[in-house]
């Protein structure tokens, strides 16, 4: 029994076994509460056992927890059989999801704490999931967005899906199979929620996440037809694309709409793809597989509309009759697609801001520029897209990277001070949170009121959202000289962000 080598360890309120016994412990009767404590334990007692290449027939009967974690730890996979692999693969998948179901039921403990409710301002983001998510970014070096969704969903689990929680934490369905019934089940009316978590939970441990979201949209096509329906409606109105960074200069496009919407476009790229082959193949070209081609077709979709908008903006403009108005605004692309758009009432540049050092834009270096909103690019591309735009120099500290400060005595910053800050921060302050500074608020670090002046030393770029818990949810800021943002949590805890590189 593996439990014999725990003999060796201490064990409180257990003294040491007779010569010749036979004793076998009980972690649940001696081991401290402390799940720390309980490692430590067990992992002291499996350290004078040698490792072992063949996993115990029966682990799989052991529930997920301290006792098979520690199993785990002491297989040798290098020596192991497929079959005893496999066995270890699937545990180690029961203790994924029950640390998942305890990472739940912490973070939806913590969201709960009356330290992380913020004032009551009247503002939806301003509320203890945002706050909690705040705090969970810093200390766990996540994403704003990322510690929302873990927050939110744990919430979610614990409050509304208590029997689906219990089964991740017992290891019987792991997280993805969780979220397919929180995603499917989440904006239905609680009776129907309750009947189909119900019927599915007891297949859920035996299908694979796709099975089972068609398995729920069968039943609740079945149970709730016009709940479905109106789900539908609310699903369209939370349509959206979203443009993430990816590495090496490029970027995700997610989008999420309506499923005829989305085919259309799959149709189009389909289409445009098979046509570049031909195309390809007639000129001679290298060929491209097919998803270089979809993507290039959705790009060249992109820079052929604001062609056409460029277009029709540099055409002679009639008089407008009453109650119309004729605007264009200009956009810069790649060197050979120099474009332009019409938007709004009013004639507003669309800019793309690069910054890149002096001596990378002469060819001297090739330090990589900075393009807003996504971060580090190549040298040459950042060439390229500068010799297309409008320069404006800004001076830095040879030492730190830091753009210069400016002091303003105004509440309100100048245009120009604003713009400088832009620049400086390039993303919201907040721990996690890389919304770009072009659509964050400027906030007075010390307040206007309390004698802080509207400098770039006092001010800085914030989201909505953050700016909001800043104010009202028990967070303290201070901005150091070296341009480190300091943050304060509701927790006691302190996080740091520190600044972005000019160049």
């Amino acid at each position: 029994m593996f439990e014999e080598a725990l003999l060796s360890a201490p064990s409180p309120g257990i003294g040491p076994a007779s010569e010749g016994e036979c004793v076998v412990l009980d972690p649940c009767d001696v081991i401290d509460p402390d799940l720390d404590a309980q490692l430590d334990l067990l992992a002291a007692g499996y350290a004078a056992v040698p490792a072992a290449a063949v996993f115990p027939p029966d682990a799989d009967e052991l529930p997920p927890g301290p006792e098979l974690a520690a199993m785990v730890a002491r297989f040798d996979p290098a020596h192991a059989e497929a079959g005893d692999l496999l066995e270890v693969a699937a545990a180690l998948g029961r203790l994924e999801a029950w640390t998942e179901g305890l990472q739940a039921a912490v973070s939806a403990a913590l969201a709960s704490r009356a330290e992380m409710r913020p004032d009551q301002t009247g503002y939806r983001s301003a509320n203890p999931v945002t706050n909690t998510a705040v705090a969970v970014a810093g200390r766990c070096h996540l994403t704003a967005r990322q510690a929302e969704n873990l927050v939110g969903h744990s919430l979610q689990l614990v409050e509304d899906f208590p029997d689906t929680h219990a089964c991740l934490s017992a290891g019987l369905i792991d997280l993805r199979r969780a979220r397919v019934i929180t995603d499917e089940l989440g904006g239905q009316d609680p009776a129907v929620r309750e009947r189909v978590e119900a019927a599915v939970l007891p297949k859920a441990p035996h299908l694979d996440s796709v099975a089972l979201r068609a398995l729920i949209k069968r039943l609740l096509h079945e149970l709730a037809p016009v709940e479905t329906a109106e789900r539908h409606r609310r699903a369209r109105d939370r349509r959206y694309v979203a443009v993430t960074p990816a590495s090496d200069g490029m970027s995700f496009v997610e989008a999420l709409m309506p499923a005829e919407d989305a085919t259309a476009i799959d149709t189009a790229l389909n289409v445009a793809a098979a046509d570049a082959k031909r195309a390809d193949a007639a000129a001679g070209r290298p060929a491209r597989t097919r998803d270089q081609r979809r993507a290039d077709a959705l790009a060249d979709l992109g820079w052929e509309a604001l062609t056409a908008c460029a277009d029709a903006a540099t055409r002679p403009t009639p008089d407008p009759t009453p109650g119309q108005t004729a605007a264009a605004a200009t956009s810069s692309g790649p060197p050979e697609r120099a474009t332009a758009v019409t938007t709004g009432p009013r004639r507003r540049p669309i800019s793309v801001h690069v910054t890149i050092p002096f001596t990378a834009l002469c060819g001297l270096t090739d330090e990589p520029g900075e393009l807003d909103g996504y971060g580090p690019i190549p040298a040459h591309v950042a060439r390229a897209l500068a010799a297309e735009g409008v320069w404006t120099w800004l001076s830095t500290d040879p030492g730190t990277g830091q753009l210069l400060d400016l002091g303003r005595r105004k509440y309100r910053p100048t245009k120009a001070l604003a713009d400088f800050i832009t620049a400086r921060d390039r993303t919201c302050r907040a721990p996690g949170c890389h919304r770009a500074a072009r659509s964050c608020d400027l906030d007075h670090i010390v307040p206007f009121a309390a004698g802080g002046a509207t400098s770039a030393a006092n001010c800085h770029a914030l989201c909505e959202t953050h700016h909001l818990l800043k104010h009202h949810a028990n967070w303290t800021v201070e901005r150091q000289p070296d341009g480190t943002t300091r943050w304060r949590s509701p927790t006691g805890h302190h996080f740091l962000k520190p600044p972005p590189r000019a160049g």
